[in-house]
C-alpha cells in the first residue's frame, strides 16, 4: 500500500513538472541567444518554442497561403541561419532594456553593426518577439 502511495505521488509530481511552459528563457538577452543557438544547432523545432505567440501567429498567417502550418513554414525558412541577417552572425548583446513584460535587446556584430531586437515575457519566461522586430525594422525603411 505504501509503495502505491509513493508511485501516485511520483506520477503527480512528474505531471506538474511536465505542465510548465515550453521554451522560453530567463532573460530578454537569453531569449535572443537561446533562439539563435537552437538554429545554429539546426534544431528549428526548439527555436520555434523560443518565439513569442505573436511571432508564431505571424508564421501561421504566412503559411496559410502555402498549405503548411506556421511551424513547418518557419522550419523551412530558417534552415540557413544566415537568412536571419545580423542574428545569424556572431554577435554580442550590448544592452537590454526592460519595460514591464516587454524588452529591447541591442546586439552588435564583429563589424560594429548594431540592431534592436524585441523580447516579451509570456507565461513567466522571455521569448523572442521576432514579429515586432520585423515590424520595427520595416518602419525604419519607410
Amino acid at each position: 500500500m505504501m509503495k502505491l502511495y509513493f508511485v501516485i505521488i511520483a506520477i503527480f509530481i512528474l505531471g506538474i513538472m511536465g505542465c510548465g511552459p515550453t521554451g522560453g528563457s530567463d532573460s530578454p538577452s537569453n531569449s535572443v541567444k537561446d533562439f539563435v543557438k537552437a538554429l545554429k544547432e539546426q534544431n528549428a523545432g526548439k527555436a520555434w518554442n523560443y518565439l513569442s505567440k505573436n511571432s508564431q501567429k505571424l508564421y501561421d498567417d504566412i503559411a496559410k497561403n502555402r498549405n503548411q502550418s506556421g511551424k513547418e513554414y518557419f522550419e523551412k525558412s530558417v534552415s540557413d541561419v544566415s537568412s536571419l541577417g545580423m542574428m545569424g552572425m556572431d554577435f554580442e548583446v550590448v544592452d537590454e532594456r526592460k519595460d514591464g513584460d516587454n524588452a529591447t535587446v541591442l546586439i552588435k556584430t564583429k563589424d560594429q553593426s548594431t540592431s534592436e531586437l524585441y523580447s516579451v515575457k509570456e507565461d513567466g519566461v522571455w521569448k523572442l518577439d521576432y514579429a515586432r522586430t520585423i515590424e520595427e525594422g520595416m518602419k525604419k525603411v519607410e
